[in-house]
């Protein structure tokens, strides 16, 4: 929804807001670990599902990817829907919308990868072994590397932790390259 406010919405701030959200791809995950590991710990949220994946639902690059998204889908279309009397909520849920899959299915596939890569904050947030996602189980699994000898072993288990990812681009393949494209421009 950010995403269509900044590429169609007119409203004063606009390019200013924008800005900063765009700004806030240049922050580091890392600056952010302090304020979000007081957040969860105010909440006692850490050690459960909802402190792995809350942090990554609304990133900066999702907006970006959505608003260049949205500036390619002409005027004509709201226009149009305006006319015959649809309002702008009406419009948005039954019209534009249906015409996002590819590219909401591409930002929830950048982002699933981006999750499931992540190392530092499950490591930070998840203290039980039931909790510990692929990265952090297949880094414990593994004691000190310099002294490993079962290599073997080792690269194994992260061949079979990075099927669940080669899976699901094989199912999305279409999806993604399609969202790709329609956000560069090309129809």
């Amino acid at each position: 929804m950010a995403g269509y406010a900044f590429a169609k919405m007119k409203f004063r701030g606009r390019k200013v807001l924008y800005s900063l959200t765009l700004a806030g791809l240049m922050v580091p995950k890392e600056a952010l670990f302090i304020p979000l590991f007081l957040m969860f710990s105010q909440l006692s949220a850490h050690n459960t599902y909802a402190a792995l994946f809350l942090p990554r639902i609304a990133i900066p690059l999702g907006v970006f990817i959505m608003v260049q998204f949205f500036k390619g889908i002409p005027d004509s279309l709201t226009e149009a829907a305006q006319i015959d009397g649809a309002s702008p909520i009406r419009t948005f849920f039954s019209i534009i919308l249906p015409m996002t899959v590819p590219a909401l299915t591409s930002l929830g596939i950048f982002t699933y990868i981006l999750t499931w890569n992540d190392y530092l904050w499950p490591l930070v947030s998840a203290t039980r072994k039931e909790m510990f996602t692929i990265t952090t189980g297949l880094a414990s699994l593994q004691g000190n590397f310099a002294q490993a000898t079962e290599l073997g072993s080792l690269m194994a288990r992260g061949s079979i932790a990075s099927l669940p990812l080669l899976i699901l681009f094989l199912i999305f393949q279409k999806y993604l390259i399609r969202g790709i494209s329609m956000s560069s421009g090309g129809k």
